[in-house]
């Protein structure tokens, strides 16, 4: 029982932080302001690979980031874990803005294009659809 505790300790003080302080003290401005902190964020790293992207979200954000389809426009990603998964549980609407933001930004880094992204809730399966969606006509690399 104890050990049960001490496993899920984290995800409640994380989860206290992101769905109960945030929200209050953001308000209505809370999934605009985490998702650009969110880019923000990704801006403080350097990405050099999709592989590393994926990397930091799963260490950053405790969670395992899957790409499930990609074209040229847009890339569809599932994000799931025990984070995930006990906000989902216990939040009617968590707010997943803050890594949907830093997915966009960090993807933008590897790939010189603009790209934004938004995400969906699946409570059925624990797990949180990010779609990225870019446009290629918005070149961000300087020649």
């Amino acid at each position: 029982m104890q050990s049960e505790n001490q496993a899920t300790d984290p995800l409640k003080s994380i989860s206290l932080l992101r769905d109960y302080l945030l929200p209050n003290l953001l308000k209505e401005d809370e999934k605009d302001i985490l998702y650009w902190a969110g880019k923000e964020l990704a801006r403080s790293n350097t990405f050099d690979s999709l592989e590393e992207l994926t990397e930091q979200m799963t260490t950053i954000f405790l969670g395992e980031l899957i790409q499930t389809k990609s074209t040229k426009n847009t890339n569809l990603y599932d994000w799931s874990g025990p984070l995930v998964s006990h906000r989902l549980t216990t939040q009617t609407a968590p707010n997943f803005s803050l890594e949907a933001g830093f997915l966009a930004e960090g993807y933008q880094q590897i790939a010189g294009t603009y790209t934004e992204a938004t995400y969906e809730l699946d409570f059925k399966k624990n797990r949180v659809t990010i779609l990225l969606q870019s446009d290629h006509h918005v070149s961000l690399n300087e020649n």
